[in-house]
């Protein structure tokens, strides 16, 4: 199987438990892409790894056409059944990978992606790919969690969130993220950042994660070394902690 075919596989299983998702469903980065679209008002917007359609839906007050797409078709179903009986009526989902969006060059005002990016085999060829469908002078707003600096910390996290879903590839660090922003022409004009808390056991249960993960999971936490565990801020229950990065990017060229 495929990474691409392993991602599909992975949500089309977990959709309907992201649309409830407290970290999914809310979230501290949420108004800023409300905030961004009501201040821009773009004609033509797109959200990139929909999911169950949570950035779209907030977009849509302000835009006058929303695009939304996503790996996953049980993802697009959600997306569009939720899009169907919101107002106004101007979101269009469909299923397409960051790395195939099926939209002409320079068509889109307002290009957006929350927490998918860390699911890409190659993360340039996605951004190549909305810098392509983004028009110069347009905005792209991106939030992913985000790795320690720290290699031992690096380390156990990406460990971790394998071992939940084979889906994942990796967390970025913020150097990282910004290095591969500039290279596409995506220059950040603003940058957030967040600290939110995983409950370990709606995070296992989100992504169906096998028994026998579980029980793995919790060893590599509970006997992490000191460092690692400070950095994740693990607590006794498992639960930890995760930095998120939401960068606003204006397209190089106008």
């Amino acid at each position: 199987m495929s990474h691409e075919q392993d991602v599909t596989r992975q949500f089309d299983t977990v959709a309907a438990r992201y649309e409830k998702s407290p970290i999914h469903a809310d979230g501290p980065d949420l108004p800023l892409f409300r905030a961004a679209a009501e201040s821009l008002r773009p004609r033509h917007a797109l959200d990139v790894g929909c999911g169950p359609g949570h950035v779209a839906l907030v977009l849509a007050p302000f835009c006058g056409a929303v695009q939304a797409v996503d790996a996953s078709f049980e993802m697009v179903k959600i997306a569009s059944a939720r899009a169907a009986s919101a107002a106004p009526a101007n979101i269009v989902c469909q299923q397409a990978a960051a790395a195939d969006l099926p939209f002409p060059d320079a068509s889109m005002d307002l290009v957006t992606c929350r927490f998918s990016a860390h699911h890409w085999r190659h993360l340039s060829s996605g951004l190549q790919e909305i810098a392509r469908v983004l028009r110069p002078g347009g905005t792209f707003i991106v939030t992913d969690s985000v790795a320690p600096d720290d290699a031992l910390a690096d380390t156990h996290l990406q460990t971790i969130e394998l071992l939940r879903d084979t889906s994942h590839v990796r967390n970025y660090t913020v150097s990282a993220w910004m290095a591969v922003l500039a290279l596409h022409g995506l220059m950040p004009a603003r940058t957030d950042h967040f600290r939110i808390r995983i409950g370990f056991d709606d995070w296992v249960a989100r992504a169906l994660t096998p028994s026998a993960r579980v029980a793995t999971l919790k060893d590599l936490l509970r006997n992490a070394p000191i460092e690692a565990r400070d950095r994740l801020g693990v607590l006794e229950d498992g639960s930890f902690h995760l930095d998120v990065l939401t960068a606003q990017c204006r397209k190089a060229g106008a």
